[in-house]
């Protein structure tokens, strides 16, 4: 199946494209919904995006992959929830810990899928020697303002980097998923910003286009039909761990 990057739904199994393009409704919904934050419900409203990618998740052809897959989808779902819960006194470093794992799990599903050097391109090698050299500067910039935070903030940055890092390591159509993984870098990136250093025009906005960019374009990485899933059903191609 040839990949398109532009529409990356045409790669999905059918049954899953109805629920990725019904996230990218709700995502795009939310966005324009800012303006008028903070406002009641504001959590359900953000979570939908990944319930509905969850929904899409179901549908995967690889069993293991599914299992790693939701979870990441129904932990950044929690981690989105507590974050939109400023009422809540630890809302932020709850939310962080969601996404830690979700992070984790998206890792493991990553790395499970993970070439030989030899094999990966050559602006995913570069790109690899970005993330850890910006994860090591934006670590450098947040730290006068963490206070207490240093170290879960290292542990979220090392976490960050390392499932950028698989992503673009990964044997998977397309430039999907690796994409996605750079994309949640940097809307991560500004929220350590505007927590750790100081506002940015319009942040909100960036943080979230950026995140649910992110988000779809992971899903889309995973989901998307591989040359194996039509030939057998299951977990039909080589594992590297």
């Amino acid at each position: 199946m040839t990949s398109n990057f532009f529409d990356p739904a045409a790669a999905l199994p059918r049954e899953a494209r109805r629920f990725w393009w019904l996230a990218a409704i709700a995502g795009a919904a939310y966005a324009l919904a800012l303006r008028g934050a903070p406002y009641a419900d504001q959590g359900i409203a953000k979570v939908l995006l990944c319930a509905l990618l969850l929904f899409a998740a179901l549908y995967h052809r690889v069993p293991r992959e599914r299992v790693w897959l939701c979870a990441a989808l129904i932990l950044s779902g929690a981690g989105d929830v507590l974050l939109a819960s400023p009422t809540l006194a630890q809302g932020f470093i709850l939310g962080l810990g969601a996404f830690l794992l979700a992070h984790l799990a998206y890792f493991v599903l990553f790395w499970r899928l993970r070439r030989p050097w030899a094999k990966v391109p050559g602006w995913h090698r570069v790109a690899i020697v970005l993330v850890w050299a910006a994860a090591a500067l934006a670590y450098a910039m947040y730290w006068p303002g963490m206070g207490e935070l240093k170290a879960p903030v290292a542990c979220y940055v090392i976490v960050l980097a390392m499932m950028a890092s698989a992503a673009l390591l990964a044997d998977l159509p397309g430039e999907w998923a690796a994409v996605g993984a750079l994309l949640f870098t940097v809307s991560d990136a500004l929220i350590g910003t505007t927590r750790f250093v100081g506002p940015i025009v319009a942040q909100e906005y960036a943080i979230w286009i950026l995140y649910a960019l992110a988000q779809l374009m992971l899903a889309a990485g995973i989901l998307a039909v591989r040359p194996a899933d039509l030939s057998q059903p299951g977990e039909t191609y080589v594992r590297r761990d």
